[in-house]
């Protein structure tokens, strides 16, 4: 039987990020329940606890109840089935951890969810197709902004000053859509507790370095910004922003189990001649790499597939298992998804940066219930490498 791991969450947090989805002040709910917003001002500090009669209150205020506010999360409830398939050669000595569970004619059946399992490769339903005549408006868009538009550095400044106007035909119906670009893999796991939400709400992740996070967000093309940086970094304090935290992990160079032991740094990639996987540029993944060589003295021209771009932490990872690659900066989640050789260099935080002004839509109402609620720390505790102590914690205002 797996058991979680155990998740923290702090009452008070819960409670303001519940306020905060539902668009009101900390003086807005003191009226609509009756008590001072000294007394939720306190209680949010975590310098009071709440009485059964305000803790009532405030639930009735906030369309809540005083469970999903101030209860202790549920035990997990065990479930017996069967693998439908036993991890293959591929797998290595990795065990299955994370499942995927079906009813199959009264039988629960799980499914691993290990290596490129972990992650679904196969295409995304569309919701709109473009016009046949917007193809040459974009393409005259984005003439002139290198490979693929954004790797281009300036892209982003120019994407802010001349915003694209398409023209699409929709094909699918969709409930309320969550947009959220960052490069965490984990941010696919709100798509969860986004459907179970009251009213459903759909997730358009899109998987981006931190600069390009940024630019969407300021640009209104996105509801939030996943950002990471190092646990010595402080929060970066943007007006008008809440940021929340979402989890935190570590990240450092992961290399192939056939080279463990050979490879502590990024000298030993360049005097083996292996080759390495590198992320996009904006990236931290990328930045890191970048501030290594510079310590060392080493020209990227001297790092052998310095050129390439993966656009994500499992993709590189997925390349280094693979062999098309021998080493890659990525987060440790993302390495032990493919049982790699791991060595840390910073200890990281991902938050989420949301602009109060689009608190009172229900795409944002929903993700911050998602924080606070106990689904999404349970999956991210299930994920090895994540800690989800920081998933719903208000670390700037």
């Amino acid at each position: 039987m797996i058991r979680l791991p155990e998740t923290r969450r702090r009452p008070d947090d819960r409670l303001r990020l519940t306020r905060l989805a539902r668009g009101h002040s900390q003086g807005d709910l003191a009226r609509a329940a009756g008590i001072t917003r000294q007394a939720i001002s306190g209680i949010e500090s975590g310098r009071w606890s709440p009485s059964l009669e305000v803790a009532l209150s405030l639930a009735r205020a906030l369309d809540s109840s005083v469970e999903d506010l101030f209860g202790e999360a549920a035990d997990a409830q065990p479930v017996t089935g069967r693998l439908a398939v036993r991890p293959g050669r591929q797998h290595g000595d990795m065990a299955p951890k994370r499942l995927l569970l079906s009813e199959v004619a009264g039988a629960t059946i799980a499914f691993p969810l290990l290596r490129d399992g972990s992650f679904v490769p196969g295409f995304v339903p569309a919701l709109a197709v473009m016009r046949d005549t917007a193809g040459d408006a974009l393409h005259e868009a984005s003439a002139g902004a290198g490979a693929e538009g954004e790797r281009d550095p300036t892209a982003g400044k120019r994407s802010r000053n001349r915003q694209t106007s398409i023209e699409a035909l929709r094909i699918a119906e969709a409930a309320p859509t969550l947009a959220v670009a960052g490069c965490d893999p984990a941010l696919a796991l709100l798509q969860g507790p986004l459907q179970h939400h009251s009213p459903s709400v759909g997730l358009v992740w899109w998987p981006c370095g931190n600069t390009m996070a940024m630019e969407l967000l300021d640009s209104g093309a996105v509801h939030a910004a996943a950002i990471h940086r190092s646990l010595d970094a402080l929060t970066r304090h943007r007006p008008g922003v809440e940021a929340v935290g979402f989890a935190s992990w570590r990240e450092g160079l992961a290399t192939a189990p056939r080279l463990r032991g050979s490879v502590k740094d990024v000298r030993d990639v360049v005097s083996g001649g292996f080759r390495i996987a590198n992320r996009e540029q904006g990236s931290e993944a990328r930045r890191l790499l970048d501030d290594q060589l510079d310590r060392l003295g080493i020209a990227p021209s001297e790092v052998a597939g310095y050129d390439t771009e993966c656009t994500g932490h499992l993709l590189v990872a997925s390349a280094v298992a693979s062999g098309l690659a021998d080493a890659a900066v990525m987060t440790e989640p993302a390495a032990l998804a493919f049982g790699l050789e791991f060595v840390p260099w910073q200890e990281e935080i991902s938050e989420l940066h949301i602009p109060r002004s689009l608190m009172s839509g229900v795409e944002v109402r929903a993700l911050l219930d998602a924080l606070g609620g106990r689904e999404l720390p349970r999956q991210l505790a299930a994920l090895e490498g994540y800690d989800a102590e920081p998933c719903g914690r208000i670390l700037a205002a």
